[in-house]
Protein backbone atom coordinates (compact mmCIF):
# COMPACT_ATOMS: atom_id res chain seq x y z
CA UNK A 1 0.00 0.00 0.00
CA UNK A 2 2.39 2.47 1.06
CA UNK A 3 4.57 1.73 -1.50
CA UNK A 4 2.06 1.88 -4.25
CA UNK A 5 1.54 5.33 -3.06
CA UNK A 6 5.20 6.09 -3.11
CA UNK A 7 5.29 5.50 -6.89
CA UNK A 8 2.79 8.17 -7.74
CA UNK A 9 3.77 10.51 -9.52
CA UNK A 10 3.80 14.18 -7.61
CA UNK A 11 0.48 16.48 -8.75
CA UNK A 12 2.27 19.49 -10.56
CA UNK A 13 0.82 22.81 -9.14
CA UNK A 14 2.40 24.92 -12.45
CA UNK A 15 -0.78 25.56 -14.00
CA UNK A 16 -2.87 26.63 -10.51
CA UNK A 17 -0.06 28.85 -9.80
CA UNK A 18 -0.52 30.66 -13.35
CA UNK A 19 -4.10 31.03 -12.99
CA UNK A 20 -3.82 33.02 -9.82
CA UNK A 21 -1.02 35.02 -10.70
CA UNK A 22 -3.41 36.22 -13.80
CA UNK A 23 -6.58 36.69 -11.66
CA UNK A 24 -3.75 39.18 -9.39
CA UNK A 25 -2.45 41.01 -12.62
CA UNK A 26 -6.30 41.70 -13.78
CA UNK A 27 -7.27 42.40 -10.42
CA UNK A 28 -4.23 44.62 -9.81
CA UNK A 29 -4.82 46.70 -13.43
CA UNK A 30 -8.41 47.00 -12.67
CA UNK A 31 -7.61 48.98 -8.80
CA UNK A 32 -4.76 50.54 -11.72
CA UNK A 33 -7.71 51.71 -13.88
CA UNK A 34 -10.11 52.74 -11.24
CA UNK A 35 -7.25 55.22 -9.57
CA UNK A 36 -7.00 56.59 -12.89
CA UNK A 37 -9.83 57.15 -13.63
CA UNK A 38 -10.90 59.05 -10.52
CA UNK A 39 -7.42 61.35 -10.73
CA UNK A 40 -8.50 62.06 -14.23
CA UNK A 41 -12.39 62.56 -13.76
CA UNK A 42 -13.19 60.24 -15.97
CA UNK A 43 -14.67 57.50 -12.56
CA UNK A 44 -16.79 60.75 -11.43
CA UNK A 45 -17.91 61.61 -15.01
CA UNK A 46 -19.09 58.50 -16.22
CA UNK A 47 -21.17 58.71 -12.38
CA UNK A 48 -22.43 61.53 -13.49
CA UNK A 49 -23.78 60.54 -16.34
CA UNK A 50 -25.02 58.11 -15.20
CA UNK A 51 -26.75 59.94 -12.48
CA UNK A 52 -28.08 62.30 -15.07
CA UNK A 53 -29.76 59.40 -17.21
CA UNK A 54 -31.56 57.68 -14.30
CA UNK A 55 -31.87 60.90 -11.30
CA UNK A 56 -31.74 64.17 -12.63
CA UNK A 57 -33.65 65.53 -10.56
CA UNK A 58 -31.04 67.95 -8.14
CA UNK A 59 -33.24 70.19 -6.12
CA UNK A 60 -30.29 70.25 -3.24
CA UNK A 61 -28.52 72.83 -6.22
CA UNK A 62 -31.73 75.20 -5.14
CA UNK A 63 -30.36 75.35 -1.86
CA UNK A 64 -27.88 77.65 -2.47
CA UNK A 65 -30.25 80.16 -4.62
CA UNK A 66 -31.72 83.02 -2.01
CA UNK A 67 -35.49 82.14 -1.79
CA UNK A 68 -36.41 85.90 -3.31
CA UNK A 69 -34.76 84.76 -6.59
CA UNK A 70 -37.57 85.21 -9.16
CA UNK A 71 -36.65 82.33 -11.57
CA UNK A 72 -33.58 79.93 -12.44
CA UNK A 73 -32.54 78.43 -15.69
CA UNK A 74 -30.77 75.24 -15.04
CA UNK A 75 -28.54 73.32 -17.43
CA UNK A 76 -27.00 69.53 -17.70
CA UNK A 77 -24.48 69.16 -19.94
CA UNK A 78 -25.06 65.01 -19.45
CA UNK A 79 -28.68 65.50 -21.37
CA UNK A 80 -28.13 67.95 -24.11
CA UNK A 81 -27.74 66.51 -27.79
CA UNK A 82 -25.61 68.86 -29.74
CA UNK A 83 -26.94 67.32 -33.04
CA UNK A 84 -30.05 68.46 -32.18
CA UNK A 85 -29.04 72.10 -32.39
CA UNK A 86 -27.30 72.13 -35.79
CA UNK A 87 -24.44 70.84 -37.72
CA UNK A 88 -20.87 71.18 -36.77
CA UNK A 89 -19.98 74.70 -37.59
CA UNK A 90 -23.39 76.02 -37.37
CA UNK A 91 -23.40 79.86 -35.19
CA UNK A 92 -25.29 77.93 -31.82
CA UNK A 93 -22.45 75.08 -31.69
CA UNK A 94 -19.49 77.12 -32.66
CA UNK A 95 -20.56 79.91 -29.73
CA UNK A 96 -21.08 76.58 -27.56
CA UNK A 97 -17.18 75.59 -28.46
CA UNK A 98 -16.31 79.22 -28.35
CA UNK A 99 -17.71 79.93 -25.01
CA UNK A 100 -16.62 76.30 -23.40
CA UNK A 101 -12.39 77.57 -24.85
CA UNK A 102 -12.71 80.36 -23.31
CA UNK A 103 -13.91 79.24 -19.70
CA UNK A 104 -11.72 76.43 -19.95
CA UNK A 105 -8.75 78.90 -20.83
CA UNK A 106 -9.67 81.51 -17.71
CA UNK A 107 -10.22 78.95 -15.18
CA UNK A 108 -8.89 75.52 -16.00
CA UNK A 109 -12.74 74.33 -16.20
CA UNK A 110 -14.27 72.41 -18.72
CA UNK A 111 -17.89 73.16 -18.99
CA UNK A 112 -18.33 69.63 -21.36
CA UNK A 113 -16.35 67.74 -18.63
CA UNK A 114 -16.51 68.80 -15.55
CA UNK A 115 -19.61 70.48 -15.09
CA UNK A 116 -22.56 68.07 -14.04
CA UNK A 117 -25.35 70.39 -13.50
CA UNK A 118 -25.37 74.56 -13.86
CA UNK A 119 -27.97 76.87 -12.03
CA UNK A 120 -27.86 80.08 -13.52
CA UNK A 121 -30.30 83.21 -11.42
CA UNK A 122 -30.62 87.00 -11.48
CA UNK A 123 -27.62 86.73 -8.58
CA UNK A 124 -25.81 83.66 -8.31
CA UNK A 125 -24.12 80.66 -10.65
CA UNK A 126 -24.46 77.32 -8.72
CA UNK A 127 -22.52 74.69 -10.74
CA UNK A 128 -22.13 71.08 -9.51
CA UNK A 129 -19.15 69.01 -10.73
CA UNK A 130 -15.35 68.43 -10.36
CA UNK A 131 -13.33 71.58 -9.44
CA UNK A 132 -10.06 71.82 -8.20
CA UNK A 133 -10.12 74.66 -5.88
CA UNK A 134 -6.09 74.72 -5.54
CA UNK A 135 -5.66 75.40 -9.43
CA UNK A 136 -8.64 77.76 -9.49
CA UNK A 137 -6.84 79.63 -6.42
CA UNK A 138 -3.41 79.66 -8.85
CA UNK A 139 -4.80 80.64 -12.45
CA UNK A 140 -7.42 83.72 -10.43
CA UNK A 141 -4.22 84.47 -8.22
CA UNK A 142 -2.71 86.43 -11.80
CA UNK A 143 -5.99 88.24 -12.31
CA UNK A 144 -5.90 90.00 -8.66
CA UNK A 145 -8.01 87.63 -7.05
CA UNK A 146 -7.28 87.63 -3.12
CA UNK A 147 -8.50 84.87 -0.49
CA UNK A 148 -11.59 85.27 1.87
CA UNK A 149 -13.92 83.50 3.74
CA UNK A 150 -17.34 83.22 4.88
CA UNK A 151 -19.29 80.66 7.25
CA UNK A 152 -16.12 78.44 7.00
CA UNK A 153 -16.68 78.83 3.36
CA UNK A 154 -13.65 80.20 1.18
CA UNK A 155 -13.97 82.06 -1.98
CA UNK A 156 -12.03 84.11 -4.21
CA UNK A 157 -13.06 87.86 -4.37
CA UNK A 158 -11.81 90.60 -6.37
CA UNK A 159 -12.49 93.91 -5.11
CA UNK A 160 -15.45 95.80 -6.33
CA UNK A 161 -16.08 93.04 -9.05
CA UNK A 162 -17.01 89.20 -8.49
CA UNK A 163 -16.20 86.09 -6.35
CA UNK A 164 -15.74 82.16 -6.90
CA UNK A 165 -16.16 79.64 -4.51
CA UNK A 166 -15.45 76.19 -4.74
CA UNK A 167 -16.93 73.95 -1.46
CA UNK A 168 -16.31 70.64 -2.55
CA UNK A 169 -18.28 69.49 -5.51
CA UNK A 170 -20.29 72.53 -5.17
CA UNK A 171 -19.05 76.02 -6.82
CA UNK A 172 -20.82 79.28 -6.29
CA UNK A 173 -20.21 82.63 -8.43
CA UNK A 174 -21.33 86.12 -8.72
CA UNK A 175 -20.96 89.31 -6.93
CA UNK A 176 -19.39 89.00 -3.19
CA UNK A 177 -22.63 90.10 -1.41
CA UNK A 178 -24.13 87.45 -3.30
CA UNK A 179 -22.01 85.12 -2.99
CA UNK A 180 -22.40 85.60 0.64
CA UNK A 181 -25.85 85.82 0.72
CA UNK A 182 -26.57 82.44 -1.26
CA UNK A 183 -24.08 80.53 1.30
CA UNK A 184 -26.10 82.10 4.65
CA UNK A 185 -29.49 81.03 2.74
CA UNK A 186 -28.00 77.28 2.32
CA UNK A 187 -27.47 77.62 6.00
CA UNK A 188 -31.13 79.41 6.94
CA UNK A 189 -32.94 77.00 4.59
CA UNK A 190 -34.38 80.33 3.30
CA UNK A 191 -33.42 78.92 -0.33
CA UNK A 192 -35.78 78.18 -3.59
CA UNK A 193 -35.53 74.98 -3.03
CA UNK A 194 -38.29 75.85 0.12
CA UNK A 195 -40.51 77.54 -2.17
CA UNK A 196 -43.13 74.63 -3.19
CA UNK A 197 -44.55 77.07 -6.45
CA UNK A 198 -40.82 77.26 -7.87
CA UNK A 199 -40.28 73.00 -7.24
CA UNK A 200 -43.25 71.56 -8.15
CA UNK A 201 -43.43 73.73 -11.68
CA UNK A 202 -39.52 72.74 -12.60
CA UNK A 203 -40.93 68.93 -11.58
CA UNK A 204 -44.29 69.01 -13.60
CA UNK A 205 -42.41 70.35 -16.75
CA UNK A 206 -39.68 67.08 -15.61
CA UNK A 207 -35.99 67.15 -14.47
CA UNK A 208 -34.88 65.01 -17.42
CA UNK A 209 -34.09 67.78 -19.88
CA UNK A 210 -30.94 69.75 -20.64
CA UNK A 211 -32.14 72.83 -20.14
CA UNK A 212 -35.03 73.67 -17.35
CA UNK A 213 -36.44 76.82 -16.22
CA UNK A 214 -38.92 78.16 -14.33
CA UNK A 215 -39.93 82.39 -13.59
CA UNK A 216 -41.92 83.39 -11.05
CA UNK A 217 -43.82 86.29 -12.10
CA UNK A 218 -46.34 87.19 -9.03
CA UNK A 219 -47.27 85.50 -5.77
CA UNK A 220 -47.99 81.58 -5.87
CA UNK A 221 -51.61 81.85 -4.80
CA UNK A 222 -54.12 84.18 -6.54
CA UNK A 223 -56.22 86.06 -4.92
CA UNK A 224 -60.08 85.85 -4.95
CA UNK A 225 -60.52 88.86 -6.65
CA UNK A 226 -58.33 88.05 -9.35
CA UNK A 227 -60.19 84.04 -9.59
CA UNK A 228 -63.44 85.74 -10.01
CA UNK A 229 -62.35 88.74 -12.45
CA UNK A 230 -60.70 86.10 -14.57
CA UNK A 231 -57.25 88.24 -14.44
CA UNK A 232 -55.53 87.49 -17.80
CA UNK A 233 -51.74 87.82 -16.38
CA UNK A 234 -49.36 84.85 -16.35
CA UNK A 235 -48.29 84.17 -12.77
CA UNK A 236 -45.36 81.84 -13.59
CA UNK A 237 -43.76 80.58 -17.05
CA UNK A 238 -41.73 77.55 -16.93
CA UNK A 239 -40.12 75.65 -19.70
CA UNK A 240 -38.24 72.57 -20.50
CA UNK A 241 -35.74 72.13 -23.74
CA UNK A 242 -35.15 68.70 -25.01
CA UNK A 243 -32.76 67.36 -27.94
CA UNK A 244 -33.95 63.87 -28.64
CA UNK A 245 -34.70 63.43 -31.14
CA UNK A 246 -34.44 66.75 -32.48
CA UNK A 247 -34.92 70.17 -30.64
CA UNK A 248 -38.06 70.88 -28.93
CA UNK A 249 -39.67 72.81 -26.32
CA UNK A 250 -42.34 72.23 -23.65
CA UNK A 251 -43.90 75.72 -22.08
CA UNK A 252 -45.64 75.97 -19.23
CA UNK A 253 -47.90 79.38 -18.37
CA UNK A 254 -49.50 79.14 -15.31
CA UNK A 255 -52.94 81.81 -14.77
CA UNK A 256 -55.09 82.66 -12.09
CA UNK A 257 -58.09 80.20 -13.92
CA UNK A 258 -58.91 78.18 -16.39
CA UNK A 259 -60.75 81.50 -17.85
CA UNK A 260 -57.47 83.16 -17.79
CA UNK A 261 -55.41 81.07 -19.29
CA UNK A 262 -57.54 80.47 -22.30
CA UNK A 263 -57.65 84.49 -22.78
CA UNK A 264 -53.95 84.15 -22.79
CA UNK A 265 -53.79 80.98 -25.58
CA UNK A 266 -56.17 83.65 -27.83
CA UNK A 267 -53.90 86.35 -27.15
CA UNK A 268 -51.25 84.08 -28.18
CA UNK A 269 -53.38 82.96 -31.43
CA UNK A 270 -53.22 86.21 -32.24
CA UNK A 271 -49.97 86.82 -32.42
CA UNK A 272 -48.91 83.98 -34.30
CA UNK A 273 -50.97 84.98 -37.02
CA UNK A 274 -49.70 88.18 -37.40
CA UNK A 275 -46.69 87.87 -39.96
CA UNK A 276 -45.89 91.57 -40.06
CA UNK A 277 -45.76 92.00 -36.59
CA UNK A 278 -43.32 89.30 -36.02
CA UNK A 279 -41.17 90.67 -38.86
CA UNK A 280 -41.08 93.92 -36.65
CA UNK A 281 -39.57 92.21 -34.22
CA UNK A 282 -37.32 90.26 -35.64
CA UNK A 283 -36.79 91.30 -39.01
CA UNK A 284 -37.42 89.58 -41.97
CA UNK A 285 -35.57 86.47 -42.22
CA UNK A 286 -36.08 85.81 -38.52
CA UNK A 287 -39.84 86.87 -38.50
CA UNK A 288 -40.39 84.41 -41.16
CA UNK A 289 -38.54 81.45 -39.27
CA UNK A 290 -40.54 82.51 -36.22
CA UNK A 291 -43.68 82.51 -38.23
CA UNK A 292 -43.11 78.86 -38.97
CA UNK A 293 -42.30 77.55 -36.23
CA UNK A 294 -45.10 79.42 -34.50
CA UNK A 295 -47.71 77.74 -37.04
CA UNK A 296 -46.50 74.31 -35.46
CA UNK A 297 -46.78 74.89 -31.95
CA UNK A 298 -49.71 73.08 -30.41
CA UNK A 299 -51.71 75.04 -27.53
CA UNK A 300 -53.37 73.77 -24.77
CA UNK A 301 -55.51 74.66 -21.83
CA UNK A 302 -55.62 72.88 -18.45
CA UNK A 303 -58.51 74.01 -17.28
CA UNK A 304 -57.89 71.96 -13.88
CA UNK A 305 -54.40 73.56 -13.24
CA UNK A 306 -55.34 77.13 -14.96
CA UNK A 307 -52.70 76.50 -17.37
CA UNK A 308 -51.16 76.96 -20.81
CA UNK A 309 -49.38 74.34 -22.36
CA UNK A 310 -47.46 74.95 -25.46
CA UNK A 311 -44.98 72.59 -27.35
CA UNK A 312 -42.99 73.65 -29.83
CA UNK A 313 -40.55 72.08 -32.41
CA UNK A 314 -37.38 73.87 -34.04
CA UNK A 315 -35.50 72.32 -36.78
CA UNK A 316 -31.70 72.81 -36.40
CA UNK A 317 -31.65 75.35 -39.53
CA UNK A 318 -34.40 77.56 -38.43
CA UNK A 319 -32.36 77.57 -35.06
CA UNK A 320 -29.37 78.74 -37.02
CA UNK A 321 -30.87 81.70 -38.65
CA UNK A 322 -32.52 83.06 -35.56
CA UNK A 323 -29.11 83.09 -34.09
CA UNK A 324 -27.85 84.59 -37.23
CA UNK A 325 -30.66 86.91 -36.70
CA UNK A 326 -29.70 87.34 -33.24
CA UNK A 327 -26.16 87.96 -33.66
CA UNK A 328 -27.18 90.57 -36.41
CA UNK A 329 -29.06 92.53 -34.51
CA UNK A 330 -26.58 92.56 -31.38
CA UNK A 331 -23.57 92.97 -33.27
CA UNK A 332 -22.27 89.86 -32.44
CA UNK A 333 -23.35 87.23 -30.26
CA UNK A 334 -19.94 87.67 -27.91
CA UNK A 335 -21.00 91.41 -27.34
CA UNK A 336 -23.89 90.29 -25.96
CA UNK A 337 -22.83 87.31 -23.75
CA UNK A 338 -19.75 89.90 -22.55
CA UNK A 339 -22.50 91.85 -20.94
CA UNK A 340 -23.33 89.18 -18.32
CA UNK A 341 -21.30 88.75 -15.12
CA UNK A 342 -20.67 84.98 -15.97
CA UNK A 343 -18.54 86.02 -18.80
CA UNK A 344 -16.90 88.71 -16.60
CA UNK A 345 -15.57 86.33 -14.73
CA UNK A 346 -13.72 84.61 -18.00
CA UNK A 347 -12.74 87.49 -19.27
CA UNK A 348 -10.86 89.55 -16.06
CA UNK A 349 -9.34 93.17 -16.72
CA UNK A 350 -5.27 93.57 -15.89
Amino acid sequence: MSTESASKPAQVAGPTRKRGKAKYIVLLGLVVSIVLAQQTGLLGFGLAHLRAATFPKDESLLEYVHGSAPGVVIIDPHQLDLKALGPEGSSVRQHIERTRDDIKKATGIDLGFDVDKLILSPSIVVARGRFDEQKLAERLAEHSYVQAEHKGVKYLVRAGEDAIAVHGSILLYGAEPELRASIDAEEAGTSLASREEATSRLAHIGWDRPVLGVALLSESKPSLRAILTGSTGPRAVTVGISTKGGLSATVAIDAASADAAEEIRKLLEEKRANLDALKALAGPEAGAGLAEIAKRAALTVDAGAGRLMVQVDVRPEELDVLAKAGAKAAGSLGDVYKNVRLLQLLTPGP
